[in-house]
């Protein structure tokens, strides 16, 4: 839901109005923005069936509420919902590119596939690295719809582009600024939760930061990324003429609980705690998805 709120959002919110400003229009149809965004989702769900297959010894430590392989689906079951999205999300993702004329584009399904297939299998159990896959892969929803859009905008206007100023900039900036966000915030999550899974991640082995480094430097970590999401959010703030509006929801939904989240975070001492923060986090990521729709009403 949230990957496809997000596409939505961006096409809508963000890519249509500044196209609309310079009189220029989306190169990708309805339908094929559809299929797009059910590639995305299909790949999504595939990671997370597996992610799920080779995590269900530690989960039923972690959350044993919410797991599903095992108790309410058999492992045969998941592996053939794993390989039935998987190929639907690779076969959507080529023969999209493939009709929009650049099919070597559709290839970035194929390594988003076996990066979530390595990274339940390998790269999980590695020290930051997980962590920094799992929010590269969050990061690059939005930069899908970019790595689409625009080369068909730059074949279509190019002559435009080189004869005078037009907002393409601009729309890039939004689309990576967002990205950058979601992996500031995913990457942050991502260690929180570790933070909360400590119990089973110890048990069965896995070498989280917590587990390897402990909890004092995992805090010290989350805590530098949430400042470094600040700095850069202030940057954004100060560097750009934004509404009253804008400014207020900015710093209500998203400046002042990442700020909050410091305080939590120090004196954060067991599970609950953590699932907490976690939570704030994704209404964080959620505040700052939905501000596409405050910049579709009061800046573009």
């Amino acid at each position: 839901m949230i990957i496809v709120a997000t596409m939505y959002l961006l096409r809508w919110c963000v890519i249509k109005p500044l196209l609309r400003n310079n009189n220029f229009e989306t190169q990708i149809n309805g339908l094929y923005f559809f299929l797009l965004t059910l590639a995305t989702v299909c790949l999504a769900a595939a990671g997370y069936v597996i992610n799920d297959y080779f995590d269900r010894k530690a989960d039923l430590i972690n959350r044993p509420g919410r797991v599903i392989l095992g108790r309410i689906l058999s492992q045969r079951t998941g592996m053939l919902w794993h390989s039935a999205l998987n190929i639907a999300g690779v076969g959507l993702g080529l023969f999209i590119a493939y009709k929009l004329g650049m099919f070597r584009v559709g290839f970035v399904f194929i390594i988003i596939s076996g990066i979530l297939w390595f990274y339940s299998t390998t790269y999980k159990r590695q020290v930051i690295l997980g962590n920094f896959i799992v929010a590269l892969l969050v990061a690059s929803v939005p930069l899908i719809i970019l790595l689409f859009e625009l080369p068909l905008l730059v074949k279509r206007y190019r002559y435009y582009f080189l004869a005078e100023s037009t907002d393409i900039d601009l729309l890039s900036a939004w689309i990576i600024g967002y990205a950058v966000f979601a992996f500031l915030l995913t990457l942050i999550r991502e260690i929180v939760k570790d933070l909360e899974d400590f119990e089973g991640d110890s048990a069965f082995g896995r070498n989280t930061i917590p587990v390897a480094w402990g909890t004092v430097i995992s805090k010290r970590i989350s805590i530098s990324l949430i400042m470094i999401t600040l700095a850069l959010l202030l940057v954004v703030l100060i560097k750009f003429d934004w509404s009253l509006l804008t400014l207020v929801y900015s710093g209500s939904l998203i400046f002042l609980p990442l700020s909050f989240l410091i305080y939590k975070i120090i004196r954060a001492d067991n599970k609950p705690d953590y699932h907490f923060i976690s939570n704030i986090l994704k209404l964080i990521m959620l505040a700052g998805l939905l501000f596409t729709i405050v910049a579709a009403l009061w800046v573009f």
